[in-house]
């Protein structure tokens, strides 16, 4: 880190603190404190039979545009201090994503030992945190990402949360979380507040990986995801089950994922186009096979997903067990260690309450990491 930034930093927190010659000393010795950032635009382009065609730029369609500060300091013995700041932001006009938070993406502090890694604060959950990498599109880059049919690789971020990784064992760890108040607006009392929880359980070597993750949502009572809910017919609380797997075979990875999703959404604030985010006493079945190919400073990225709901339920009573399906092809180039270009291309067919609905998605964009 740069001198000037580290002082500015060690300066920071003399505004709240006492500040002594020693603290900037264990500053320099035992923490380490790193700005970082993403800056990711585009021009892309929706095709749909609602709205017709329109072109617009886009932030953060390969990577969310994004700017944070993370930290580590050791406190001997195999033990170290962490935390991490994240902030989202919307690069084509300055303002702060999710919501408008400052910061939306992370802000935890942790403990991490012999025995494992401990998080508090707002955080991913251990679920979508772990499927992301059993995906070629990283369940990102619009709709072409494996969360739009298989929702639980979306990026399910949840307050007031506790999270648990066990240290890696022959390939083998483990995580889970809860969240006490998912979304800040219960106040903790436990008829009022939205609780998350989930496990993930994943093996990785050199070659291949594969994970088992589960998570489950609880609508407090007279909230809106609750009246939401039983406005589709019934109070019921949603949980999702996925098993991923990944291969690589020198420059190839191929990628298959099933996930079995029952009531509705664990985020039904983003729901996918052509879907319901509710849907109680259904189920639904999410399918993917996908591949990355390496060609020097490039990958090529193609995906089949599909969404499968099942004669049931809600979704039964509303004619909404149609499938959809989605096509996907997408590629990245490395101009450097720091800076990229990516193009991608998504075909959806069929929403779960019209067959032959349809829509296109594309965009052509520039990344840069700092």
């Amino acid at each position: 880190m740069h001198s000037w930034l580290r002082n500015a930093a060690i300066h920071a927190g003399c505004a709240t603190a006492a500040c002594t010659p020693y603290v900037a000393h264990a500053q320099s010795q035992s923490q380490k404190l790193v700005l970082y950032g993403v800056i990711d635009l585009s021009i892309a382009g929706i095709s749909s039979q609602e709205q017709g065609t329109s072109i617009s730029m886009q932030s953060g369609v390969q990577s969310g545009s994004r700017w944070g500060l993370r930290g580590t300091e050791d406190l001997g013995s195999g033990w170290r201090a962490n935390f991490n700041l994240e902030s989202g932001i919307l690069a084509t006009n300055g303002r702060s994503a999710q919501g408008g938070r400052l910061f939306g993406r992370a802000a935890w502090v942790g403990l991490s030992g012999p025995i494992g890694e401990l998080r508090l604060g707002r955080q991913t959950s251990a679920s979508s945190a772990t499927l992301a990498e059993f995906d070629p599109f990283l369940a990102s880059y619009l709709n072409t990402g494996a969360q739009t049919d298989l929702l639980p690789f979306n990026a399910n971020r949840a307050d007031n949360m506790v999270s648990y990784w066990t240290p890696s064992w022959n390939g083998w760890r483990a995580g889970a979380d809860y969240s006490f108040d998912y979304d800040s607006a219960g106040g903790f009392a436990t008829d009022t507040s939205n609780k998350l929880a989930g496990a993930a359980v994943v093996y990785e070597q050199d070659a291949y990986a594969m994970t088992l993750t589960h998570e489950r949502a609880h609508w407090a009572e007279n909230t809106p995801q609750a009246q939401a809910m039983a406005a589709q017919g019934a109070a019921r609380q949603p949980y999702s089950t996925t098993a991923a797997v990944r291969a690589t075979w020198e420059a190839l990875t191929v990628y298959a994922a099933w996930s079995w999703i029952r009531h509705g959404s664990t985020i039904p604030a983003v729901p996918s186009p052509g879907q319901q985010a509710y849907f109680p006493d259904s189920t639904v079945h999410g399918l993917l096979a996908g591949l990355t190919w390496r060609v020097g400073a490039g990958s090529v990225m193609a995906s089949w997903q599909a969404s499968v709901p099942q004669n049931d339920g809600a979704l039964a009573a509303a004619n909404a067990t149609h499938h959809q399906q989605v096509y996907s092809l997408g590629y990245t180039h490395e101009l450097s260690k720091r800076t990229g270009v990516y193009a991608i291309a998504g075909y959806l067919r069929g929403a779960w309450d019209d067959p032959s609905w349809h829509q296109t998605q594309y965009a052509v964009g520039l990344r840069h990491r700092f």
